[in-house]
């Protein structure tokens, strides 16, 4: 008979740690979140500075050596931008939400087409 009661007491237990962990926030998505969100930002100051580096060298008129694409889009950029276009946002929107050019957007989508 005790027996039955440990394992009735323990069974309790387990279901209420289910329940409990189904409430529970998971602030490891929430940490990702944050992190993509502040890399975004890095990603479009860089995208920025890049334009004015861009500006001064036309002024100048210094010529510079263009980056392949991929080398232009971060990889945390990438995978919003796919999430972005596999959760069916159009690439218009993707490109005013990440700030990037609508041909940028394209082709990243275009690689990933190709890749699945």
């Amino acid at each position: 008979m005790d027996l039955w009661i440990i394992v009735i007491v323990l069974l309790v237990i387990a279901i209420a740690l289910v329940v409990w962990s189904f409430y529970k926030q998971d602030n490891g998505e929430k940490v990702q979140e944050e992190f993509e969100e502040l890399s975004l930002q890095w990603l479009q100051e860089i995208n920025h500075l890049k334009k004015r580096v861009t500006l001064l060298e036309s002024e100048l008129n210094i010529q510079s050596e263009e980056l392949p694409l991929s080398d232009k889009v971060h990889d945390v950029l990438r995978k919003h931008i796919i999430t972005l276009y596999t959760q069916g946002a159009a690439p218009e929107d993707i490109s005013s939400q990440t700030r990037l050019s609508e041909k940028t957007v394209q082709s990243v989508i275009d690689e990933y087409v190709l890749e699945a």
